[in-house]
């Protein structure tokens, strides 16, 4: 969701185009601290039901899936900026922003997306991003509501899209 004159659902691409390389995240402080303005980009809401991280163990990485109980969409906290292809066809290119890990989800990774409150969503599209992030994004926080459970490894494989990816496994692995 971005905002324009007013809000607005558009369909956008994962990944902002950069030089040779696409970007997926931009760390809070990178917002805070202008590093990337001059990029030319806007905030915006992405919806999620919830998000994934992975947990580097000894053999592999194991997938976790995380949601907020009581939401069943989240707002997390993007920038977007919109493209041109040699055709002039405009299109939209959008990137997470992360913040460190609270200490919950501190043993799968050390980042995270940032969660907007839903008290906070117009402030963010509508251009006052580094007021939110300083305002409620502290590091150490905790969310009391986020469920994180094991799910299949089937989520690594991008072709598969179905609601067992994110359904809770038993154990973390067979035991011999």
């Amino acid at each position: 969701m971005c905002h324009d004159s007013e809000s607005k659902i558009k369909s956008a691409v994962w990944g902002i185009s950069s030089q040779n390389e696409k970007i997926t995240s931009f760390s809070k402080n990178e917002v805070e601290e202008d590093s990337i303005k001059d990029m030319n980009l806007k905030p915006c809401l992405i919806p999620a039901n919830g998000f994934y991280l992975w947990k580097q163990s000894v053999d592999d990485k194991y997938p976790f899936y995380i949601r907020m109980l009581g939401r069943e969409v989240l707002g997390l906290a993007g920038l977007y900026q919109e493209t041109e292809d040699k055709n002039v066809k405009k299109s939209l290119e959008f990137a997470v922003i992360t913040k460190a890990s609270n200490v919950l989800l501190q043993p799968l990774e050390p980042t995270m997306p940032c969660i907007l409150d839903p008290e906070n969503f117009e402030q963010w599209t509508e251009g006052n991003e580094k007021e939110v992030l300083q305002s409620q994004f502290k590091d150490t926080e905790l969310i009391p509501d986020l469920a994180v459970y094991r799910v299949p490894e089937l989520v690594n494989d991008l072709s598969n899209n179905s609601k067992e990816l994110i359904q809770a496994i038993p154990k973390l692995r067979d035991e011999d």
